[in-house]
């Protein structure tokens, strides 16, 4: 603006009228903003746009207010631009990648939302500067994310686009929490952070991931046991035999123990080039059971049962699951050894995961399995109920084994639910028949088993 010609303090210096060089007839509004974090010290410069002193005062004065209304009500009054702010944001939050503090696809799901959602959110609002945030900037974003910022999705499957579940948007609203409450206002962008609803959401949003029923899962084992044969079409290399044969056992089991998909499959930190999650051979124990038998009076061999052992969860919180999976998991163990033989490579170690890549030893991407499942999904949509997921396996073990009697508090220490979650996602059912719990027969002190229990592998 150039050399100030005269200046004015107002209300005992808290702002100032001050007239420049290159304009000196014209009065200006002057706001001195102080250094906060890594913000500079500053000035608010506005043109008030006339000569008269008087009506200089009067503009600058509204000036003033409308700026400590801004502060009052927790907005920003600096002048960064907003692409700037969350470009920043995204590039200390991959420090945390860096430092194994998250995950990358957690990162890269935050990145998605300020590159794209917010990015286009602002724009149809107009922010372009940190002063334009204001209090009721983010009244409009969940109306705005369910019927506009959907369409701006551009991932690999574009054509599927569709609005977000309110869970979604109740994630996305927690990210912009998250930043405002660890960079913005701690950095003195803004003084406060705004309130963002989020939605209670009732059991009809928390549908996301639906059981599948006994009758629709049965057509689903059935399609899988035809597409994973030798002879299945599309099976024109021993390696999509594999794969094909591993997903098929890892629905299965997935559906028998409710585990979710990373804790059977794992995932490869390609940055840290380090597996996280999964399950390994030497996690897996069979414990062979006993039953009575009327016919022939004394107790005969039952159906083995498997015991994972999950110790790397999403919740942190390692657990067991003792769980009808034993037979899927023997027979996979033995297609295993029997394709390695065959094409070359070593039998497996107990370290090793049960879902891996035998070229690799390491995890399937999560994106094949999708796609294996749309795929299902696409073969079968004519005879589906509801729109499953990869998720819908594990709140099918929840409602099964609670319609089969099991409390909720064995149902939590089973899935790693917490009560809360487990409650409002699946306690619609009435329990009809109170049948011995599943858990009286999969637990049980392993000493004790008159056949002892042994490794898969």
């Amino acid at each position: 603006m150039g050399a100030v010609v005269e200046k004015v303090p107002m209300m005992n210096g808290k702002f100032e009228l001050v007239r420049f060089a290159h304009r000196p007839n014209s009065w200006y509004f002057r706001y001195y903003v102080p250094a906060q974090g890594s913000q500079k010290r500053t000035y608010l410069k506005r043109s008030l746009k006339t000569e008269d002193r008087s009506l200089a005062e009067e503009r600058g004065l509204e000036e003033y207010l409308k700026l400590r209304s801004i502060e009052q009500d927790g907005g920003s009054i600096t002048a960064k631009t907003i692409q700037w702010l969350m470009d920043d944001w995204i590039e200390k939050s991959f420090q945390r990648v860096v430092t194994g503090e998250i995950q990358e696809v957690t990162w890269k799901s935050k990145r998605s939302l300020f590159q794209n959602g917010l990015k286009n959110y602002f724009a149809t609002k107009g922010v372009k500067k940190i002063t334009d945030l204001q209090p009721d900037t983010f009244d409009e974003y969940r109306f705005w994310r369910m019927t506009e910022g959907w369409k701006f999705y551009g991932g690999p499957n574009a054509g599927q686009r569709k609005p977000p579940t309110d869970g979604t948007v109740n994630s996305e609203i927690g990210l912009i929490n998250e930043w405002y409450n660890n960079y913005l206002i701690p950095k003195g962008y803004v003084t406060r952070k705004p309130r963002i609803a989020t939605k209670v959401l009732d059991l009809d949003d928390l549908s996301a991931n639906p059981p599948i029923p006994l009758n629709e899962w049965e057509k689903v084992w059935r399609w899988m046991d035809k597409w994973s044969k030798k002879d299945a079409k599309g099976v024109n290399r021993p390696e999509v035999h594999y794969w094909r044969m591993c997903f098929r056992h890892y629905l299965l089991t997935a559906y028998g123990s409710g585990c979710r998909p990373t804790e059977l499959c794992g995932r490869y930190n390609k940055r840290q080039d380090a597996i996280d999650r999964g399950l390994t051979w030497d996690d897996v124990d069979i414990i062979p059971q006993t039953r009575w038998s009327e016919r022939l009076k004394k107790e005969v061999e039952d159906e083995p049962i498997a015991v994972l052992d999950i110790r790397k969860t999403k919740t942190k919180v390692p657990r067991e699951v003792p769980c009808r999976t034993a037979k899927y998991l023997e027979r996979w163990k033995e297609f295993v050894l029997e394709w390695r033989k065959d094409n070359g490579y070593p039998p497996p170690q107990g370290t090793d995961l049960v879902f891996a890549n035998p070229k690799t030893n390491r995890p399937y991407t999560y994106r094949m399995y999708a796609n294996a499942w749309e795929k299902i999904r696409t073969e079968l949509k004519e005879n589906f109920s509801d729109h499953f997921t990869l998720y819908s396996t594990r709140s099918s073990y929840v409602t099964n084994i609670l319609e089969e009697g099991v409390s909720r508090d064995d149902v939590c220490k089973l899935t790693g639910h917490s009560y809360e979650v487990m409650t409002r996602h699946y306690d619609r059912m009435r329990m009809r028949n109170r049948i011995p719990e599943v858990t009286k027969r999969m637990y049980g002190k392993r000493d004790k088993n008159p056949y002892g229990a042994r490794k898969l592998l």
